[in-house]
């Protein structure tokens, strides 16, 4: 059954708070990491330093990441195709979407994917 009007509404809103606090957390972790880079005497807090920026460096590739998909999700609205399978062409179920609005493909066929890939790494 095609989605509605005023739930595409709703998963558009999910998306925009999401994206929303998901620049916060990205500007708040670049402030984290570029700060307090002058010089420190002591190498342990220098490893201990170096240690906590490589975290937060992690942390902000994931949430640039997250972002990506979050913008995609966005772009599938002005196409007409959001909460489409982007696999099978078939509707994403809503309690999915509930979870994880920017999600690109169904349950079932994200399974799949996940599969094939353990197979392939096997392979190697």
């Amino acid at each position: 059954m095609p989605f509605k009007k005023k739930e595409l509404q709703h998963f558009k809103d999910l998306l925009m708070k999401k994206r929303q606090e998901l620049l916060d957390t990205i500007n708040a972790r670049k402030q984290l990491s570029f700060k307090n880079q002058e010089i420190v005497v002591e190498e342990i807090e220098q490893a201990s330093q170096a240690s906590e920026q490589a975290l937060h460096m992690r942390l902000l590739d994931k949430d640039l990441k997250l972002l990506r998909e979050i913008d995609l999700a966005l772009a599938r609205f002005e196409e007409g195709t959001y909460g489409l399978c982007e696999g099978t062409g078939e509707e994403i179920d809503r309690k999915r979407l509930e979870l994880r609005p920017w999600t690109r493909y169904s349950l079932d066929y994200k399974e799949e994917l996940e599969q094939k890939k353990k197979r392939e790494k096997l392979m190697r």
